[in-house]
């Protein structure tokens, strides 16, 4: 009996230690394909140039049956009035390594809204009414972009980006109604600063010139407000703040030039 358990042991341990001598085998890295380093999707010492517009929509409900249309329109009565939001920015750019660039873009934006009527009823006893209301507001800023390509599938096409811009600008806000001839409102100077994070798609449709689609995501921002009400009140508010969310009302399509230079320029052939 204990020469079988001698037996048994020595077999557990001969096998253990071929086991342990044996090689592990090498294991690659798992990999995503986001190199940017194997796919040059702008090459260095690229001139970009652009225009972006942006669009903002506001929609209440999609449809009349919508419960949040009936229950919002159930307050609301009598609104007549139209609604405006534009905005444009030109921007420069220079590719200091493959796939990144620096530079700068100038944001003109402009907004108003004008209520011809509005009457608000919460209930047989409470109901308010709104009429010649305005508001207008517009803002120009600067901004200093930081901006990485990634190739999507290797291609020299089409390419996701992130962009990251620290911004500062002003801004001009009025808000005001008419009663009898006489005009009562609100008039405010914004200052603001802001360091946001902005990914997009872009995509050639030749070799130098690329349509973009980008949309906000995350920001960091403060902003300090001088108010005047009716030319005599004065105010002042600071305020700061983070989002983390994807900001519909900062979508922004634009058209891009992105000009070689050096051995990467495209030379005509000789005759």
């Amino acid at each position: 009996m204990n020469r079988i358990f001698m037996t048994m042991l020595l077999a557990a341990l001969t096998l253990n230690v071929s086991a342990a001598s044996k090689e592990k085998e090498p294991v690659e890295p798992f990999d995503r394909g986001l190199d940017r380093g194997k796919t040059v999707f702008i090459p260095k010492g690229t001139v970009g140039a652009g225009v972006s517009f942006s669009y903002s929509n506001y929609s209440i409900g999609n449809l009349s049956n919508d419960a949040g249309y009936q229950m919002l329109f159930s307050l609301l009565q009598d609104m007549h009035g139209n609604m405006l939001s534009f905005g444009i920015a030109p921007y420069v750019s220079y590719f200091f390594a493959d796939n990144l660039s620096v530079g700068v873009r100038f944001d003109y934006d402009r907004s108003s809204l004008g209520l011809g009527n509005a009457n608000l009823a919460l209930g047989d006893a409470l109901s308010l009414s709104l009429k010649d209301f305005n508001y207008l507001k517009q803002s120009y800023t600067a901004s200093v972009t930081l901006r990485n390509y990634m190739p999507i599938s290797a291609s020299k096409r089409f390419a996701v980006f992130t962009e990251v811009r620290a911004t500062g600008g002003y801004a001009q806000s009025e808000t005001f109604r008419t009663e009898e001839g006489d005009k009562f409102g609100t008039y405010q100077d914004i200052y603001q600063f802001e360091l946001g994070l902005v990914p997009g798609i872009t995509a050639f449709i030749t070799n130098e010139v690329a349509v973009e689609l980008s949309v906000g995501l995350l920001g960091f921002n403060y902003q300090k407000v001088n108010q005047i009400t009716n030319q005599v009140e004065h105010s002042q508010m600071e305020n700061s703040g983070a989002n983390f969310k994807i900001n519909l009302f900062s979508l922004g399509l634009g058209l891009s030039f992105y000009i070689p230079t050096g051995d990467h320029r495209m030379k005509k052939s000789d005759k």
